[in-house]
């Protein structure tokens, strides 16, 4: 199989994850495309519930796709409407409960980098854009007060 098969068939990998996991919400399909003892894909399947219970209508759309050996770097735009519960934003305060629907439809945009191995995902890594998702829905960010 030559580099150029390899990397259509990782690119195609990823677009199929994207579409069933990503998309659609299928983590039960999670070991039909990452790998036995994946340590990412179990805690990934709990993201994309979170996610899909706060945005339930949340998709990703691959904006640019490239790559390169293992790795599969996607550059990504979401759109969906905040009609669920928003839970687990440790960086930006500990949430005892919930953050109830704010009903505001968002966009946010981010980089994926997968790492495929024999045909199935082993690893990603990612950044969204998540300040922007935050201020979408309403929040406010204060910057802490000058140390003297």
């Amino acid at each position: 199989m030559s580099t150029e098969d390899n990397a259509a068939d990782n690119k195609e990998l990823v677009q199929r994850f994207v579409d069933e996991i990503m998309n659609a919400g299928h983590t039960a399909s999670m070991a039909d495309f990452c790998a036995a003892g994946s340590l990412f894909a179990g805690g990934f399947a709990g993201q994309i519930n979170v996610i899909r219970t706060a945005f339930p209508d949340f998709q990703w759309t691959l904006d640019d796709v490239f790559a390169d050996g293992d790795k599969v770097a996607v550059r990504m735009t979401a759109r969906g409407t905040n009609a669920g519960p928003l839970a687990g934003l440790p960086a930006f305060g500990h949430f005892d409960q919930p953050l109830p629907p704010t009903r505001k439809l968002v966009l946010v945009t981010g980089i994926h980098i997968f790492t495929v191995s024999a045909g199935k995902i082993v690893s990603l890594a990612y950044e969204i854009d998540q300040v922007g998702l935050l201020q979408q829905l309403g929040w406010t960010m204060t910057p802490p007060e000058p140390v003297a």
